[in-house]
């Protein structure tokens, strides 16, 4: 089993000091390595279960973004261009040397913001369950109140309710352990972004900044994903860049069946890699 360290690092985001608490593992080819970007609501602990059987040679390192985990947040909501500094941030403190960027859901949308603006900084993307390409369905909306959100964000974020929400999102519950269940109330309850952001984020040109970046990029993406559907997926994106299918998942493959998901990983990343 990999070592996991935590860590963190103080960057500059618009004039202010910004803590960025982080999660890395591995060692040997320095130019392999890997960073992930959590979804909406989460933190660098959903990838704790990957980390701890990571496939690949090279060094990972997950990243709480801003208003996220452990990370600190600026005094003003943040925007997508926020996210993508402080991943260069990161890169840069380091030496982070032309990583592949995986991102879920919220963070598959940053993980294409970063590889759009930073092309020249990164050697490919792997986009799971993304977010970004088009608004998604069957989806809570934030209000303009920020303390209604965090009322909204307390009350998900019991047991009760939180398993609830997890079914909501495709995945038995029954199959997730009490570690698991604590990884995912963590990153619910220390989601201070999340109820400081007026709407979803999005960029309506991002399938186009992606093309022109020229980076390999591959999607992973459940086939009964309800926040963002397969079908549509297929159809915004068509054959401009594989879609990995993952049969039974829905917005959270790698918690239905690690292994199987690791394994499409493995063969999406294998011709650049």
């Amino acid at each position: 089993m990999a070592i996991i360290v935590d860590e963190q690092i103080t960057i500059h985001l618009k004039g202010e000091a910004l803590r960025l608490h982080f999660a890395s593992c591995g060692q040997g080819d320095p130019t392999k390595n890997w960073v992930l970007l959590h979804g909406m609501g989460s933190s660098r602990l959903a990838y704790r279960p990957m980390m701890e059987r990571w496939p690949f040679s090279g060094k990972v390192y997950a990243v709480d973004l801003p208003g996220f985990g452990a990370s600190g947040h600026l005094k003003q909501p943040h925007n997508l261009d926020d996210y993508v500094g402080a991943v260069g941030a990161l890169m840069d403190e380091r030496n982070i040397d032309l990583p592949v960027i995986l991102g879920h859901s919220f963070g598959g949308l940053v993980a294409a913001e970063v590889i759009a603006q930073l092309p020249y900084r990164v050697k490919g993307g792997v986009l799971v369950s993304s977010a970004g390409f088009f608004p998604p369905q069957n989806a809570l909306t934030p209000t303009r109140h920020v303390w209604l959100n965090r009322i909204g964000i307390w009350v998900t974020g019991l047991e009760y309710f939180g398993l609830r929400m997890v079914r909501a999102l495709g995945l038995d519950p029954a199959i997730l352990t009490r570690n698991d269940r604590r990884r995912l109330q963590y990153g619910w309850r220390h989601a201070i972004e999340m109820a400081r952001m007026p709407k979803f984020y999005e960029d309506p040109d991002l399938l186009a900044k992606i093309v022109a970046a020229k980076r390999p990029i591959a999607f992973i993406h459940g086939d009964r994903d309800p926040l963002f559907p397969l079908s549509e997926l297929r159809r915004v994106i068509g054959l401009t860049f594989p879609i990995w299918v993952m049969p039974s998942a829905g917005h959270l493959p790698y918690d239905t069946d690690l292994d199987y998901f690791l394994d499409i990983l493995r063969q999406a990343v294998q011709p650049w890699l």
